[in-house]
């Protein structure tokens, strides 16, 4: 009897630890939003009572001032110009300019504070994400590094997003990316971890800040 109670217990710890070590491989599935916290509150669009018209021109408005701002154009570009010509003009006919441009502001703030909150529970986590890939290093026709983002044209045709919707990724084995258009599964542990990389483009290089990092990472390809 104690050797059969011995032999059960034996079993019963093996199959413990054979399940532990099943749940340890298994990555997390894991999305884009789970790498962000919520919004505590929520962001109202100033420009969602405006004619559609109104609207785009508020917006390019408000990126004209934005790139003035930054140093980009010149006050006396045609830009610059046309911009403040329309805002003029939206004045004249009654529209708050002045007042809807500090809450687009406003709202670009916060959403630039949120962008640089991380989720601190991710930490070691082994997960699985899908994403699109843009490499960073090659090894040959084959890619070393890359950042994973969320969406097609991410850094390229679009502003880069915020830095916790970034993952820099570290591969164990060379992955040929076949097409920045097409989404893979990235399985490895991820990390808490600023890094900041230059993104080779056509014209030159994009400063980049991913929040998170997945070392010695593998691809997969993207099946739903």
């Amino acid at each position: 009897m104690r050797y059969l109670s011995s032999v059960l217990l034996a079993t019963v710890i093996l199959w413990f630890w054979v399940g532990v070590a099943e749940a340890a491989s298994t990555p997390r599935q894991t999305t884009w939003e789970d790498l962000a916290p919520p919004m505590k509150k929520l962001i109202e669009d100033p420009l969602a009572h405006l004619d559609p018209f109104i609207r785009l021109e508020i917006s390019e408005i408000s990126f004209a001032i934005r790139q003035h701002k930054n140093g980009l154009i010149s006050p006396v570009s045609e830009d610059y110009e046309t911009a403040m010509e329309a805002k003029y003009r939206l004045e004249r006919d009654g529209i708050e300019v002045e007042n809807i441009l500090s809450r687009i502001e406003a709202i670009q703030a916060e959403i630039l504070r949120w962008g640089e909150q991380m989720v601190y529970s991710l930490d070691g986590q082994f997960i699985k994400i899908p994403g699109y890939a843009l490499p960073i290093e090659f090894d040959g026709v084959a890619v070393k590094e890359f950042l994973l983002v969320p969406y097609v044209g991410a850094c390229i045709h679009v502003p880069p997003p915020p830095k916790n919707q970034m993952i820099f990724v570290e591969l164990r084995e060379p992955f040929a990316v076949d097409s920045l258009f097409e989404p893979v599964w990235v399985v490895g542990r991820i990390l808490v971890k600023d890094t900041r990389k230059t993104l080779p483009v056509s014209d030159g290089e994009i400063p980049i800040r991913a929040g998170y990092l997945i070392e010695n990472g593998n691809v997969e390809p993207y099946r739903e």
